[in-house]
């Protein structure tokens, strides 16, 4: 395979034959090509643009509260990954030189590995820029991660109906000069009324002028949101929930679960074409993304993993070849599952 990257300023380009990309390691900016401009290719065959690393499952939730609807069923006690483990895994994902960004999956308030900084100085030396989600941060953490990352995600959970927690962050990292900070908030038919509040405060709480975007999750009936039975959002509510941000100029984006909800909610919109444009399907099972845990288990993605309706097992990534998993019986059958599918996760009903 005849390819080469190079950086010039900010930019990183990868070249190819029938995959291209440009992308700003400041902005965050990212184009994707083929062979021509006009062709969207299906795949890298170099390995994944972004890596979501798990370097901790230590989570304390939101001031001391633990999220209702978490996947992962994190707690205070947990392990970290060590810092020679994560530039091991980084080094066998980046085989290609093809990495843009490391997605990092923190607990809430980013500080719980003490070798995160470490690991994003290290990464911005190779030109791969650090992002993550936190929940509840201090101004300390605020300023490191104004330092380090690319982009930051505050999760939004109520406390007795409150959001201050959240917002608070959103400022902190704000008012240190971030430009790339959005929420995420978990869709559900139990947090689906409070959403409308969320739409309403950034229009008028002031900690909240300079956020990027707000985010939607799609729930996975996964860990404590089984526990807790939450339900996702039947597609009806979704399209009226995205309709009202629409229409109150609200900046929005969604994770690649919701694509295929947000593609029939947009279908035969007059802007139908830019509005896809702020959502792409599933990236997962050997397409552009790849997910490691904290023991170095790589899976299509973090859902994947210890779930029942997924066959698969986690693969050691230091120890094998990055171009075997990725093109591996795992990913390829993810792939023909998710065509038959029409790009609905074939793991969840979403």
């Amino acid at each position: 395979m005849s390819h080469f990257s190079r950086i010039s300023g900010e930019w990183k380009y990868f070249m190819s034959n029938n995959y291209n990309y440009r992308f700003n390691m400041r902005t965050g900016l990212f184009f994707r090509w083929g062979k021509t401009l006009q062709d969207d290719p299906y795949r890298s065959e170099y390995g994944p643009e972004i890596a979501d690393i798990e370097i901790t499952t230590i989570c304390s939730g939101s001031n001391g509260l633990s999220c209702p609807y978490c996947y992962k069923d994190n707690n205070s006690k947990g392990i970290n990954m060590a810092l020679d483990s994560f530039k091991s895994i980084i080094n066998t994902i980046n085989t290609n030189n093809q990495l843009t960004q490391v997605a990092f999956g923190l607990g809430s308030t980013g500080e719980e590995n003490p070798s995160l900084w470490e690991m994003c100085t290290w990464l911005l030396k190779q030109n791969i820029i650090p992002n993550g989600t936190i929940a509840d941060i201090s101004n300390e953490t605020a300023d490191k991660i104004a330092t380090y990352f690319g982009s930051c995600a505050v999760s939004l959970h109520s406390k007795n109906g409150s959001y201050d927690i959240c917002y608070d962050s959103v400022k902190r990292l704000t008012d240190r000069g971030m430009s790339q900070v959005n929420i995420h908030y978990v869709l559900s038919e139990e947090t689906y009324e409070e959403c409308f509040k969320v739409l309403n405060d950034i229009q008028t709480d002031p900690r909240l002028h300079k956020l990027n975007a707000l985010v939607f999750l799609s729930l996975k009936t996964k860990g404590r949101a089984v526990d807790n039975k939450f339900r996702c959002l039947c597609t009806e509510k979704f399209s009226r929930l995205i309709k009202k941000a629409l229409e109150m100029k609200i900046n929005i984006g969604f994770d690649s679960c919701s694509y295929p909800k947000f593609k029939q909610t947009v279908s035969g919109m007059p802007n139908e074409k830019q509005l896809l444009m702020m959502a792409e399907g599933c990236e997962s099972f050997g397409r552009f993304s790849i997910y490691v845990n904290v023991e170095g288990k790589a899976y299509p993605c973090s859902f994947c993993e210890n779930t029942t309706s997924y066959t698969g097992v986690g693969e050691d990534i230091i120890s094998s070849s990055l171009m075997d998993i990725w093109n591996g019986k795992q990913n390829t059958d993810g792939q023909k599952q998710l065509d038959e599918n029409d790009g609905n996760c074939p793991i969840f009903d979403i």
